[in-house]
């Protein structure tokens, strides 16, 4: 295979960036948060079923649109907050210069939204430029 057909595929949260610490403890409260809320459950419940479809689905989205109708814009818009989300994402100092290099293209993919995906890129890999394509499950930035 030429070196130009190469294609490079990245998971976004935790292997581009570190996202177990600042990120995720953030989500996973918004998102029992947003489930209380839209869904009338006690928080315990609330956080069982979150979980429950995480494990399942391996998404809780996945299972709030399937089984309770859910719009997954207002989901999203809701359970990552951008600024504050932004203000936590860390990565290896050396890692947008080595991806950089890799010959070929290159595609990242997330669980969350393009905004999401979009906006944690351009903060921590401008040097990736436009060469980068985002795969996301279905949800654009809205």
């Amino acid at each position: 295979m030429p070196r130009s057909a190469r294609l490079w595929l990245f998971d976004l949260d935790n292997t581009l960036h570190h996202a177990g610490i600042g990120i995720f403890p953030r989500i996973n409260q918004q998102m029992t948060d947003y489930i209380v809320q839209h869904l009338a459950l006690t928080p315990d419940e609330a956080q069982q079923l979150r979980i429950d479809y995480w494990q399942r689905y391996g998404a809780t989205l996945t299972g709030l649109v399937r089984h309770h109708a859910v719009d997954p814009r207002h989901f999203l818009h809701h359970t990552h907050p951008l600024p504050e989300l932004l203000a936590h994402v860390h990565h290896d100092a050396g890692l947008p210069a080595l991806i950089a290099r890799l010959p070929g293209r290159k595609v990242v993919f997330t669980n969350g939204d393009g905004a999401y995906a979009a906006r944690v890129l351009a903060a921590k890999y401008r040097v990736l430029g436009t060469r980068l394509a985002i795969v996301t499950n279905g949800i654009g930035p809205g």
